[in-house]
């Protein structure tokens, strides 16, 4: 029995130390120190007053190089910049005179062709309108009064031509029976006969003549008639059908004429207008005075000559709508920049910094932050613009270094940023010995998180969760 506190005491002192006792958490000790917040961004100088040179011709797109003024040459306000050759341009605005003035006759004579048709297609229209009727008005003369009478002449001529021998017969059986009583015939009496007989063969003869004659009329020449007449008013009235439509047309084709030609003209007079003006504003001229730069700038980054310069030689084309140059007005530089995302929070207009540019490196610039852009430029990158009073050697489009300091404090009590921590929308920090304390915190920067209140120096914190 007396040997088993020994035992025990040999048990423990056999255990790690952690398991006889828990290792306290490592702790901060709260005390004012300087905490600032510094940015630092890659930028570029660029003109505050800069004017980009861009021909926008509304017709001529041959923009062939004569001359040009030098690169980085300073030119005044109204000095050209640039010269073409406008040879090819000056022949085109004569050419389209000389079509402006052929499309004005063609008007001319559009208008007189439809002027002279409104007045005589209702004469035409007439005019076939009265050939319709009166073959019409033939027609049914034709059909009511001379096609029967010639159906009943033809008719007639055969029977006068039959009575006509009917009679001579029997004048002549007559003229037998009144000498056949006689017992002697004397020579007048055959002399008679023989006329009474002649005249019966004359009549028959005529009946057989007007026989031939009467059957070609009445089933060929009388038909054929009647078919020419009534062929004759359906064209008649096919043409007036046609003369109807076909003048209406007409007319409409010929006002359409005029305005297709009214059309036409304008477009000519719009043509020569464009090409004049053309004319007087492809000789570019300096808006302000300044430094000429061939190329552009792009949120300070210069374009460079690689791509302008062989345009801006002799013989070299310009393109319409693209800038070429660039006129840079005297004057302090501002500085463009891009912000990281990361960075954004941090930064906003009026904050201060300096800059150091990369030809003159010796030299610290004061910068404020002019604006920051709230949607990004490029991914994860948001511009910034900053004011300077950079010169002297400096130009747009070399490069500085900028930083920032958007907050300062030379007293803050900033405490690790591990050590805040937040919980059902409260932020608190545990104090040593295990107690939560609610902090208002301010801002966070490198590895830091200034503490606004709920905090006072010398207190203690624990750097993580008991």
């Amino acid at each position: 029995m007396r040997k088993t506190p020994s035992l025990l005491w040999a048990a423990l002192l056999a255990l790690p130390a952690g398991a006889a006792e828990k290792t306290a958490p490592p702790t901060h000790k709260v005390q004012p120190a300087p905490f600032k917040i510094e940015v630092q961004l890659d930028g570029r100088f660029s003109a505050q007053k800069v004017h980009e040179i861009t021909l926008r011709p509304k017709s001529w797109t041959d923009l062939s190089v004569l001359s040009a003024v030098p690169h980085g040459a300073t030119v005044k306000k109204g000095d050209p910049l640039v010269k073409l050759d406008l040879e090819k341009l000056d022949r085109k605005i004569r050419d389209t005179k000389i079509d402006l003035e052929l499309s004005k006759l063609d008007l001319a004579l559009a208008k007189a062709d439809l002027e002279y048709a409104e007045a005589t297609i209702p004469l035409d229209l007439t005019a076939v309108e009265r050939a319709y009727h009166e073959v019409k008005e033939d027609l049914d003369r034709y059909q009511k009064v001379t096609k029967p009478y010639n159906v009943k002449s033809a008719e007639r001529t055969v029977i006068s031509a039959a009575n006509y021998l009917a009679n001579a017969e029997e004048e002549l059986k007559q003229l037998k029976k009144m000498y056949e009583a006689d017992d002697v015939a004397e020579d007048t009496e055959e002399i008679i006969l023989k006329r009474a007989q002649h005249a019966v063969d004359r009549a028959r003869h005529s009946l057989e003549g007007a026989r031939i004659r009467s059957e070609p009329s009445l089933k060929i020449t009388i038909p054929r008639e009647s078919t020419a007449k009534k062929e004759g008013e359906l064209r008649k009235r096919l043409e007036l059908v046609k003369a109807r439509v076909s003048n209406n047309a007409d007319l409409k084709k010929k006002q359409l004429a005029v305005e297709k030609q009214e059309i036409a003209h304008s477009l000519a007079i719009e043509a020569l207008t464009k090409l004049e003006a053309d004319r007087d504003r492809l000789t570019p001229r300096a808006p302000a005075g300044g430094t000429v730069f061939y190329g552009t700038f792009s949120r300070g980054a210069w374009s460079g000559l690689k791509l302008v310069e062989p345009k801006l030689r002799k013989h070299g084309k310009l393109t319409t709508g693209t800038a070429f140059m660039t006129v840079v007005e005297p004057g302090p530089l501002r500085i463009h920049a891009l912000l990281d995302e990361k960075d954004l929070r941090h930064v906003e207009a009026g904050d201060k910094g300096n800059a150091t540019a990369k030809a003159d490196p010796d030299r610290n610039l004061s910068v404020t932050v002019a604006s920051v852009s709230r949607v990004p430029v490029d991914v994860g990158k948001f511009e910034v613009i900053l004011e300077s009073q950079a010169g002297g050697i400096l130009v747009p489009g070399m490069a500085c270094m900028v930083k920032l300091v958007p907050y300062k404090n030379p007293k803050a009590l900033a405490v690790p940023a591990k050590a805040v921590f937040e919980e059902d929308d409260a932020t608190y920090v545990w104090l040593k010995g295990g107690k939560k304390r609610v902090v208002t915190t301010g801002r966070s920067f490198g590895g830091k998180t200034a503490i606004l209140k709920g905090l006072k120096a010398g207190d203690e914190i624990l750097l993580e969760k008991p």
